[in-house]
């Protein structure tokens, strides 16, 4: 399906707007009387809203409609850049999987100190829910611990990772997924003391190129 360019300036904006508000689509949904799907796909650029809907996110965001619907002009990145993260490829968003650690280049980046930072090509459609969708990239923070609800790259079984939703239960961790065609990954605290499971960073961007 081809994207209309009213589309991509549309989700660009949506995208940029709930990541500056500290949203997430989820919010979004609940807050305006919509699917979790529905949002994606605008985050997509899949479909437009209705006017009305516009509207209600206008509310939400505390943004105006051209906010929303006109393009913004920024600076190139390359000219603003304050620094340059490695990209990786890939982090499953899906079944664990062995990760390719290799360098496959650089981005430039606003995030002061770019080297706590590190950007994936991700696989998979397990996170689409999120808006993280097969082929984008993820910005991550690197860190060893996340908050309940915050998206982290994981490692388990000492060697797979995997791109997943945190919440911890007692002494469970449920690695969720954002798509009901998928199951939780179940890793045991323990599991995190012992070293056989590591959280490797938190998703902090969610980068996607037409």
């Amino acid at each position: 399906m081809s994207l209309d360019y009213g589309d991509m300036i549309f989700a660009n904006n949506l995208r940029r707007l709930l990541e500056e508000k500290g949203k997430k689509s989820v919010d979004l949904a609940k807050a305006i009387g919509v699917s979790k799907q529905t949002v994606s796909e605008w985050i997509n650029g899949g479909r437009f809203p209705r006017m009305d809907k516009v509207d209600k996110m206008c509310i939400y965001l505390n943004c105006t409609r051209s906010d929303l619907m006109e393009e913004k002009k920024e600076p190139t990145a390359l000219s603003s850049a304050t620094g340059f993260v490695k990209l990786y490829d890939g982090i499953p968003c899906g079944a664990p999987a062995f990760i390719d650690e290799q360098v496959k280049g650089f981005l430039p980046t606003l995030l002061p100190h770019p080297e706590n930072y590190a950007a994936i090509r991700v696989h998979g459609d397990s996170m689409i829910g999120a808006g993280i969708t097969d082929g984008c990239t993820v910005m991550i923070k690197k860190q060893s611990y996340a908050e309940d609800g915050q998206i982290v790259a994981c490692r388990i079984n000492n060697e797979e990772v995997t791109l997943k939703r945190f919440r911890q239960q007692g002494e469970t961790i449920f690695l969720m997924p954002e798509n009901p065609n998928y199951t939780p990954v179940i890793v045991p605290v323990s599991d995190f003391d012992n070293g056989t499971a590591q959280i490797l960073g938190v998703l902090k961007q969610i980068i996607i190129e037409y």
